[in-house]
């Protein structure tokens, strides 16, 4: 039940934008945004206080606690979905040979793998309202998949899954919801311990989120002029390097990562960052 609300939440959340002519639900949809924070928060205040934080993390309290965010999560995401939204979308993929040592003999001849998309969803007020990442690689064998929310500037829910695929890997989530705060969220592993999250963990993944946007706006400027435009897009790539492994017999690469950026981004946010 909880990888099938998983996978609802982000499907929910990262489906087809909506049209330019939605403009009245996208003013409602601000209100009603706002209003399902405010109301989080409020109750937040009122229920935290009766929670001890050094209280053991039962079986009942955890799932309790997962339920409750899972719910508040699925609201937020409906009504993010109904916005429109301005994005840059950054990704690549890239493949190499290599040989994996084998203790049995010869070397395993192999191709490498590692695929990315990030994407930043802006709304139309140019704030920005979400953050995802997907990511597989085939030499660590795991797979990511990040979904951030935002309101007014404050990063107010996460949803962090790692799959590892390797024999015997397991799972492991990270979700939060700042109108849980103190008690913010939970960190678990796949047939392992659990643990709660508290705000200072939060604050932590805010400041390392928005300590990132300087270099993704400077490559944004940065390629401006060099940029391909389509209908609603400037479109441009950039090169980066991936060293070898000389145990595994693989050689560095240089591979591109192509950048999507919506037009009316440049004028109404880029520009003024």
């Amino acid at each position: 039940m909880k990888s099938i609300l998983y996978c609802l939440f982000l499907l929910i959340v990262l489906s087809c934008v909506p049209s330019k002519n939605n403009e009245t639900a996208a003013d409602s949809t601000q209100t009603i945004v706002a209003d399902t924070v405010t109301t989080q928060i409020e109750e937040s205040s009122t229920s935290s206080s009766t929670v001890e934080t050094a209280e053991l993390l039962s079986g009942t309290t955890k799932d309790f606690l997962v339920a409750e965010i899972n719910n508040r999560m699925a609201e937020l995401a409906q009504a993010y979905d109904t916005m429109q939204y301005a994005t840059v979308t950054s990704s690549y993929f890239w493949g190499r040979p290599y040989c994996y040592p084998s203790q049995d003999g010869p070397c395993i001849e192999g191709t490498e793998t590692e695929e990315e998309t990030k994407k930043w969803f802006f709304d139309r007020f140019n704030k920005l309202r979400s953050y995802s990442l997907t990511m597989k690689s085939s030499r660590n064998e795991t797979t990511m998949s990040f979904l951030y929310l935002f309101s007014n500037d404050s990063l107010i829910a996460v949803r962090e899954r790692k799959v590892d695929n390797s024999e015997g890997g397991v799972t492991s989530q990270v979700t939060i919801l700042s109108a849980k705060c103190p008690r913010c969220g939970i960190t678990a592993i796949e047939y392992g311990d659990a643990s709660y999250i508290n705000e200072e963990e939060l604050a932590a993944k805010q400041q390392e989120f928005y300590e990132s946007m300087p270099e993704l706006i400077s490559i944004l400027k940065t390629e401006r002029k060099k940029a391909k435009e389509d209908d609603t897009d400037f479109v441009f790539s950039i090169y980066r390097t991936k060293e070898g492994d000389a145990a595994e017999q693989s050689e560095a690469i240089t591979y591109p990562v192509e950048f999507r950026v919506t037009k009316s981004l440049y004028p109404n946010y880029i520009s003024k960052q």
